[in-house]
């Protein structure tokens, strides 16, 4: 406690209160009374005559209140203070982040995020619960923010209903942006009748934030004129997290049915780590890998720079749709940025061309195909159709000893015949001969037995330029893979008539590598991730008039259908796997993973919004509560007391009259 005008209250004790104390010493003058005798009344006029000007100070209330009263007075002249938490009048904007940062559980079973909502409760009880030191008058708003910002509660100063606002905010697993919530704050808290509300607008602003910090875009915004921002730190300044920044899938080159993760892990610690990743496909593991990932580098400026290592994963086959996961086994304060997962649809039915001269020996191979159509023509037929650029809706074009007059963008696979294209252009007829070399580690090439193949004649072709070998002959190229201009050609350089071929185990083998290569080269292996904050869309079949979306922590939203069958539900709140869900089952997987950037969970001890640096000490500003008014207040209640003292002194005083010597009965 400190006091503004310490010397005036001491002068002013050092005046009064040696008079209150005199008044009380000195002897009271006696008044003559006449009486008819004096003889009992020796000692009191051997008294009068010895009387001196002071006496024993005896105990008494009313001179104790009354001391009390010129203390009271004196402390009031010093002007005394407390230093206190300062609370201006005008409204309060209260923003809570709710980010995925703001998960993180340094406290068992609190995370930041529920820390947060403690302290702006306790903010909005000092505002509006009442009492000494509450703001009376003043009134909040509560927005709540991640990638996108929310109005939880307009501007009120009803205590419940901050309170129930607080309460039914949720956490998200989005990116942290400031940015919308300071545009909902301005739209709504500027003042623009001052006279009617008693403040200027540039008093009506401050703004409280509850954040780690780790806020992208906060240095990109600024204060304008009348904006105070206090800033209320939440989460420690030094925490270590180990996360998955990217996950990826692709195909083995050397078999098609085989996929291969890959993973970047970072350690935001200051100590090393090493851990266990799980590798699973629909919850069911299926690998484990040790990753050892050093700590954070520090630079000479003293930002740190996550630590990152690379990890892949051992092939697994994988024929169907799957929902691929990996998860860091490794015990942090957040766990929601362990896991990392894709959706790999499953393989797409293939619509194949298909035109042959004489006998229908590729028809009856492609038969045994899962095929979503296999549509078989006449050889003039297929010419007409890509001429009339019908072809081009099917996956793979398939020929045996058809010349095409032209080749437009698109896959072929043709047996015989003569190319319209230079790279595989004919030059002479090739002779008979035996296969010698084959490129076994290309997907078409895959289970085929070339040894044993023998053609008679075929088509001699020096390839150039874009054409692949893919199986040599003793006397000219049998099968090339040709990639240019839009087009992918797989071209075998004999009639299969002309051979043993057919006979053999490897023809359809080789056929269904073909078609698989081509129809499918190109794909999207997996779906990429949606982003939290985005939405799921999609479409359902006629008839289906609504589904319902399963977020990952179970909660189950009734999603409504349009009359075109499409339908959208956003924004999304959380990452993990979502399921579009109708009644006969499962329609769609969708996989969602947090945002890299909100693995760093140091909390910071100062924000920087524009030009300006805001400590995090500011949740506490420093104010000073004057005392004075009080000890006023105190003042004016002894005195009432030793004033109704005094009244009941003197009325006792009445009710006891005295006999003709002064004597009461």
């Amino acid at each position: 406690m400190t006091f503004v005008t310490l010397s005036t209250g001491l002068i002013l004790g050092a005046m009064v209160l040696p008079i209150l104390l005199l008044l009380y010493f000195l002897r009271l003058r006696r008044q003559p009374l006449q009486i008819s005798s004096t003889l009992l009344w020796t000692s009191a006029v051997e008294d009068l005559h010895a009387n001196s000007p002071f006496q024993r100070l005896r105990p008494s209330t009313l001179f104790l209140l009354q001391l009390l009263a010129l203390l009271l007075v004196i402390l009031a002249l010093m002007q005394p203070q407390i230093e206190g938490e300062q609370q201006r009048e005008g409204r309060h904007i209260v923003l809570i982040d709710r980010s995925a940062s703001m998960n993180a559980e340094e406290i068992a079973d609190v995370t930041r995020f529920e820390e947060a909502k403690e302290q702006a409760k306790a903010l909005v009880e000092q505002l509006h619960g009442g009492g000494i030191f509450s703001s009376g008058g003043s009134e909040t708003m509560i927005i709540s923010f991640a990638d996108t910002a929310e109005i939880v509660s307009p501007f009120t100063d009803s205590e419940q209903q901050l309170e129930n606002a607080l309460a039914s905010i949720q956490p998200t697993h989005g990116r942290s942006s400031i940015s919308d919530a300071l545009k909902l704050a301005r739209a709504y808290m500027t003042n623009v009748d001052p006279e009617k509300q008693g403040i200027s607008s540039s008093e009506s602003s401050q703004l409280e934030l509850f954040s780690d910090g780790n806020i992208a875009d906060l240095h990109e915004q600024a204060l304008k004129q009348g904006e105070t921002l206090i800033y209320h730190q939440v989460g420690e300044a030094i925490t270590g997290n180990v996360s998955i920044e990217t996950i990826a899938v692709d195909r083995n080159p050397e078999s098609r049915n085989e996929v291969q993760v890959f993973l970047s892990v970072a350690n935001h610690g200051s100590e090393p780590v090493t851990t266990d990743i799980e590798l699973s496909i629909d919850g069911i593991p299926i690998g484990i890998e040790k990753i050892t990932i050093p700590a954070m580098d520090t630079s000479e400026t003293g930002n740190a720079i996550a630590s990152i290592r690379n990890l892949v994963f051992v092939p697994f086959e994988l024929t169907t749709q799957g929902v691929v996961q990996a998860h860091v086994l490794h015990t942090d304060v957040l766990d929601l940025d362990n896991i990392a997962s894709l959706v790999v649809p499953p393989p797409r039915e293939l619509r194949v061309l298909l035109a042959e001269e004489g006998a229908p020996l590729l028809q009856t191979a492609l038969e045994g195909l899962e095929l979503a159509e296999l549509k078989v023509v006449t050889p003039q037929g297929i010419q007409e159709m890509i001429a009339g650029g019908t072809a081009s809706s099917f996956d793979v074009v398939v020929t045996r000893d058809v010349s095409l007059e032209t080749m437009p963008r698109g896959r072929y696979l043709a047996f015989g015949g003569e190319m319209p294209v230079p790279a595989l252009r004919r030059y002479a007829e090739g002779e008979g001969q035996v296969m010698l070399v084959g490129k076994e580690d290309h997907p078409v090439m895959r289970f085929v037995r070339f040894e044993e193949i023998v053609a008679t004649k075929g088509n001699a072709i020096v390839p150039t330029s874009g054409a692949q070998v893919l199986l040599e002959g003793s006397s000219w190229p049998a099968i090339l893979h040709y990639r240019g201009e839009g087009r992918s050609i797989v071209y075998v350089a004999f009639d299969p008539i002309e051979s043993n071929w057919p006979y053999l185990r490897s023809f359809p083998f080789f056929i269904y590598n073909a078609v698989d290569f081509l129809g499918r080269s190109g794909d999207v292996l997996a779906t990429t991730p949606l982003q939290v904050g985005d939405a799921i869309v999609g479409g359902v079949p006629v008839g289906v008039s609504s589904i319902q979306i399963v977020e990952p922590d179970g909660a189950a939203h009734a999603v409504p259908i349009d009359r075109d069958g499409r339908f959208t539900w956003g924004p999304i709140r959380l990452s993990g796997v979502h399921r579009v869900e109708r009644t006969e089952g499962v329609s769609k997987i969708v996989a969602v993973n947090s945002p890299p950037e909100e693995s760093l969970l140091a909390s910071r001890v100062e924000v920087q919004i524009g030009a300006a640096k805001v400590d995090a000490s500011a949740t506490r500003t420093s104010s000073f509560i004057q005392l004075w008014p009080w000890a006023i207040g105190c003042v004016l209640l002894v005195l009432i007391i030793e004033w109704r003292m005094y009244q009941r002194k003197v009325s006792g005083s009445k009710q006891h009259p005295t006999d003709a010597f002064g004597i009461g009965k």
